[in-house]
């Protein structure tokens, strides 16, 4: 039977090859994502095109209700 100081012993060296494992794992980890984010390029930016007014002209009571329509939902949603 192991005494109890070989049992910590043991716990410890165990312990001590578990956090290594892990930190190895953690590391490979960081540099496979690195390597990966490279290889996958950057995101494009969204081109802004500028937003062109409309030629047609509605009539004035559809101005209206569509306006009283936002106002209306944005009351509600507040």
């Amino acid at each position: 039977m192991m005494s109890v100081s070989e049992l910590l012993y043991e716990a410890a060296i165990l312990m001590v090859v578990g956090m290594v494992v892990v930190f190895i794992f953690l590391t490979l980890l960081i540099f496979a994502t690195k390597l990966l984010s490279k290889f996958a390029g950057q995101e494009e930016a969204p081109v802004n095109n500028p937003v062109q007014p409309s030629n047609l002209n509605a009539p004035a009571p559809v101005i209206a209700a569509i306006s009283a329509a936002i106002h209306q939902y944005k009351q509600n949603n507040k």
